[in-house]
């Protein structure tokens, strides 16, 4: 194991309030601020920014990408855990599925991969899963991502079946019975393209319904990639009455509207859609504000030809380990002088606290962090990106800034080329 100095580099870590210029040395792969007394290999990281790993609360695990494709994109966007949602090939509802998905991931990861189980059997919302064996099997929160329970009885048994054994729920909010046939937001785009509208409020219901259960049932829960300025309006308000909610947006619907739908571009198709200015505007308020704590990839990677058909017809997804970062680096400098320190909050911090975790750039802990370049912009080409899918809405675009090194489990993982 190769030894390294990375000198001179803003080290931020909320986690210890730390947002400095130093020295860090990775030692057999853990951190220390020891100055070296031996020959390392020294990494001048002036002007650059050291950070804990980036944890994804959202990603999908289908075809084409596999286990390490999907760890090669994500450590090239400085992710160092990724938790995968339940819904790739056969749904991880029972012990056996979980063990073998980790027996996969232990063989072909660069980083850390974990599993987030179903909360109910199949992730169909007729009944719940065994969420106690789920737990002992290795998974580290519960979610039918990317649908809902639709009946609440179920949807309360869960949350509260869940927090008996200290697991956190992820509820994507969907009512599917006034959103089955929108595949875009329900606004003049839609009507403009002739295509099915999928409604603000199909979101916003279940938003509330999940705020009005955790208030009841006194329990916690976790709304993944919220897109509209209600649903925002609405944890705002649970927040200031002390429910314990926290929540997610995506880079897709802090970055891009509804608009990059019609040119009947099927790699702009996400799950919720893509909405409107005013949403975006609401999200990003939400970030800068502590009403959303995290950002989550939703990184659902597709086959190219199931994205060659017709709009209606493709499959909603977006490929995001590799842009993420990029994505809400640019974003939050409109209307942040420095968003580096919010960062880190809202894409490590904040969500390795929402699974239990303890990231941290502290003398002696093995070394999870990248290292990364606000000044060095690159142009992302999905035929040159690291992930076996090619479904990005940023084919083209110019990044803001670049990782150049990740660390992952104390090893040297990816390093800029």
């Amino acid at each position: 194991m190769t030894d390294y100095c990375l000198k001179g580099a803003r080290v931020i870590d909320p986690s210890q309030e730390l947002d400095e210029i130093r020295d860090l040395t990775v030692a057999k792969g853990k951190i220390t601020f020891v100055p070296p007394d031996k020959s390392v290999e020294s990494i001048d990281c002036r002007e650059k920014i050291i950070m804990p790993g980036l944890v994804d609360l959202r990603g999908h695990l289908q075809d084409p990408e596999s286990l390490a494709s999907a760890s090669m994109a994500a450590a090239s966007g400085g992710y160092t855990t990724i938790l995968i949602m339940p819904n790739g090939g056969a749904p991880t509802d029972n012990p056996g599925a979980v063990h073998l998905m980790r027996e996969k991931a232990s063989k072909n990861s660069q980083i850390e991969i974990l599993q987030c189980g179903c909360l109910t059997k199949g992730a169909k919302g007729e009944a719940l899963a065994p969420l106690g064996s789920l737990k002992e099997a290795g998974v580290v929160a519960v979610s039918d991502c990317p649908t809902s329970p639709q009946n609440t009885e179920i949807f309360a048994r869960g949350l509260e079946y869940a927090s008996m054994f200290e697991l956190p729920v992820i509820e994507f909010p969907r009512d599917r019975a006034i959103s089955s046939r929108g595949v875009a937001h329900d606004g003049p785009v839609a009507l403009k393209m002739g295509i099915g509208g999928y409604p603000r409020m199909a979101e916003e219901l279940f938003v509330q319904r999940a705020i009005t259960v955790c208030k009841s049932l006194g329990t916690s829960i976790h709304l993944t990639s919220v897109s509209s300025v209600g649903s925002v309006e609405l944890i705002r308000e649970a927040k200031e009455k002390g429910i314990c909610i926290t929540a997610d947006s995506t880079p897709h619907h802090l970055a891009l509207t509804d608009e990059s739908l019609l040119g009947y571009d099927a790699n702009s198709k996400t799950m919720p859609p893509l909405r409107e200015d005013l949403d975006r505007k609401a999200i990003l308020e939400g970030m800068t504000d502590g009403t959303i704590d995290c950002v989550s990839s939703a990184h659902e990677p597709c086959q190219k030809h199931e994205k060659e058909v017709e709009f209606d017809l493709a499959p909603a997804g977006v490929i995001g380990y590799e842009t993420a970062l990029s994505v809400v680096l640019g974003e939050l400098r409109k209307k942040i002088k420095d968003p580096f320190p919010l960062i880190a909050r809202l894409m490590s911090f904040n969500p390795s606290r929402i699974l239990g975790m303890k990231h941290s750039i502290a003398e002696g802990k093995v070394a999870n962090l990248f290292v990364f370049d606000p000044s060095k912009n690159w142009t992302y080409d999905v035929n040159l990106g690291k992930s076996a899918a090619k479904n990005s809405p940023y084919q083209g675009i110019e990044m803001n800034g670049s990782v150049l090194t990740t660390f992952s489990n104390g090893e040297k993982v990816f390093t800029y080329n």
